[in-house]
């Protein structure tokens, strides 16, 4: 899978507030929220998309909460990814 600019910034949102297991995940709500702090401007569609196809990939993963929203948090996998690509960038 190719990662694009919004999945890189997903995965960093995820890694920086610490959203590494489930009880520490994020909802897409807030996903979009803290994307859209940036100069950047997506839909929520579009970041519906964008997280669930890093979840598809197993960069993500997702548990459900008792409100049933979705809690997403990275997983090892995804963490690889972002260093990956970040140390290829410098």
């Amino acid at each position: 899978m190719v990662i694009d600019k919004v999945q890189l910034l997903i995965l960093t949102i995820l890694m920086d507030s610490g959203a590494d297991s489930p009880g520490t995940g994020m909802t897409l709500k807030e996903i979009a929220d803290e994307v859209n702090k940036t100069d950047l401007s997506y839909s929520k569609m579009t970041i519906n998309r964008k997280v669930w196809a890093l979840r598809d990939a197993e960069y993500i993963s997702s548990k459900l909460k008792v409100n049933k929203a979705d809690m997403f948090y990275i997983l090892s996998k995804g963490k690889s990814i972002k260093e990956a690509l970040f140390n290829g960038e410098q």
